[in-house]
């Protein structure tokens, strides 16, 4: 199984002069964004008062996550909308790409961005560094480094903990879900007839990538409306 698993990453071109190995990982994240980038082109291209297509599915997607992070945040919830949506759309595609491409799985090639912890990792770093940054901006440096000290100063080292901890627990939960159910689905690929994987892979990489793209955001909105409602 571990040899299995390391074939799934794989070095597909190295950048020249750089030797920069850029693996399967690397090309299906650049896949993701590029969905990402080309749907809002053309959903922005020739905008109607009046939407209609891919523009109606835009202002659908971002009065959709606008109502959502006011839903926490009030007000302030428009100015984190446009990062709590772009990672949303960057999760649901990546962790449900194994779906698209079901047929390639046991050749090695594709394999969900998410299934690498760095790319979690780095997911989770970004929401806890804008989170630190909406409590500065929301209190001013002198208000956040008073919550550090809140409610009792002896918890500084624990509310200190809490940048760590928290960036840790989403990315290690977002990686270990889309990691079980890439292995699951690999196994089942491997021992059982066609139509087998055919269905489990409705849920685990449909409904389950969709679900955990969900937590991952909702907990992003979270920690950001915790820093946001801190007394000032």
């Amino acid at each position: 199984m571990g040899e299995s698993m390391n074939d799934h990453v794989s070095t597909i071109f190295e950048i020249p002069y750089f030797e920069i190995p850029v693996t399967n990982v690397v090309i299906m994240s650049w896949i993701a964004m590029a969905v990402i980038i080309l749907w809002a082109f053309l959903a922005t291209r020739k905008m109607k008062l009046v939407p209609t297509g891919l523009q109606n599915t835009a202002e659908l997607v971002v009065e959709g996550v606008t109502n959502f992070t006011e839903s926490f945040m009030g007000e302030k919830g428009k100015k984190f909308a446009a990062y709590v949506g772009t990672v949303g759309l960057f999760l649901i595609i990546s962790n449900t790409l194994g779906a698209l491409f079901m047929g390639e799985l046991t050749h090695g090639l594709i394999a969900p961005p998410t299934r690498s912890f760095g790319v979690t990792v780095a997911l989770a770093v970004m929401t806890i560094v804008i989170a630190i940054g909406a409590g500065i901006y929301v209190k001013g440096i002198k208000g956040f480094v008073k919550r550090l000290f809140s409610p009792l100063p002896f918890l500084f080292p624990f509310n200190l903990l809490e940048f760590i901890t928290k960036p840790l627990s989403l990315s290690m939960r977002l990686f270990g879900n889309i990691l079980g159910a890439y292995i699951l689905m690999e196994l089942l690929s491997a021992s059982l007839p066609a139509i087998v994987p055919s269905i489990a892979c409705m849920y685990f990489d449909l409904f389950d990538g969709g679900l955990q793209a969900f937590v991952f955001v909702l907990l992003t909105v979270l920690y950001i409306s915790e820093e946001v409602h801190e007394e000032e």
